[in-house]
């Protein structure tokens, strides 16, 4: 799946200056970022007990987008072109149980999507969009748990490490 986005997204690579891919080995999808974590325990807890009566679920890429616009973007990306209500009914259920211990989405509207590439000064992306086009990516694929990671920037880019897996049950 993973090499289907790189492939994907390779039409695209080499039109705008000052974008900056993402690896494919960072590929992920998020579904809320929380920031400094000062109390492990409780995050874990309500995690948790917030994913486990969610289902498991399919999930398909497809579509380029960027944020915040596309004439003049931060973030370029792939969203969904199915399954997107179920990331965010999950995106949901995780915010309502996170909320209480002070962490709040970073955005009130939770938009499915997997970061592909990057810019440090905004930019008009719209022929980059083009190039990777509106079309699904790959095969579909199961959404069987949420991970818990710690991120750490670094020179080189992020390093994740996983803290916890919190399985979804299938139906």
């Amino acid at each position: 799946m993973l090499e289907a986005v790189a492939a994907a997204v390779e039409p695209g690579r080499n039109l705008r200056v000052g974008l900056k891919w993402e690896q494919l080995e960072r590929y992920h999808l998020t579904v809320q970022f929380l920031g400094p974590v000062p109390q492990l325990a409780p995050v874990v807890e309500r995690l948790a007990a917030a994913t486990a009566h969610r289902a498991a679920f399919s999930f398909w890429l497809g579509g380029a987008g960027a944020f915040p616009k596309p004439g003049r973007a931060r973030v370029v990306w792939i969203g969904a072109a199915a399954g997107g209500d179920d990331l965010v009914g999950l995106a949901g259920a995780v915010a309502r149980a996170l909320g209480p211990i002070g962490y709040e989405p970073d955005r009130a509207d939770f938009h499915p999507h997997l970061t592909v590439a990057r810019l440090k000064v905004p930019d008009d992306v719209r022929d980059v969009l083009t190039a990777i086009g509106p079309e699904p990516v790959g095969e579909g694929f199961s959404v069987g748990e949420v991970v818990l990671y710690q991120s750490r920037l670094q020179s080189k880019g992020p390093t994740y490490t996983v803290l916890e897996r919190f399985p979804l049950p299938r139906s």
